[in-house]
């Protein structure tokens, strides 16, 4: 397999950054992976604190436990699509995309340069 073809998998495919520890690009890689887990673990956790509140508020029995009311409490708080969490799901795709790219870019620069 192409070094191309396998550092742009590993980045799309595992995680992104892991493409550029490939190439031994450990600055970039660890840019790449912070950047990524930092944000997935905010999203992450702001998902699961809001959901943690409507699940107490159903044991304590302020909700019913009804798929409707469900429903409502989730929209009303914003557990799934405040634009907070939007944003970081674009944000989370485009360095993802980002660190592919570039991982195919400096791979295909370094077989260039061996080439020649």
């Amino acid at each position: 397999m192409k070094k191309t073809t396998k550092v742009t998998l590993l980045s799309i495919l595992v995680f992104p950054g892991i493409g550029h520890l490939i190439l031994k690009k450990y600055v970039i890689a660890l840019a790449f992976i912070t950047s990524f887990a930092y944000l997935l673990l905010g999203l992450v956790g702001d998902i699961t604190d809001k959901s943690q509140k409507i699940i107490d508020s159903l044991i304590s029995g302020e909700i019913p436990l009804e798929i409707n009311a469900i429903s409502e409490a989730l929209i009303k708080h914003d557990v799934l699509g405040s634009q907070q969490q939007t944003f970081a799901g674009y944000l989370l795709v485009l360095i993802w995309f980002i660190a592919a790219f570039d991982a195919y870019r400096i791979a295909k620069k370094m077989d260039k340069n061996l080439i020649n």
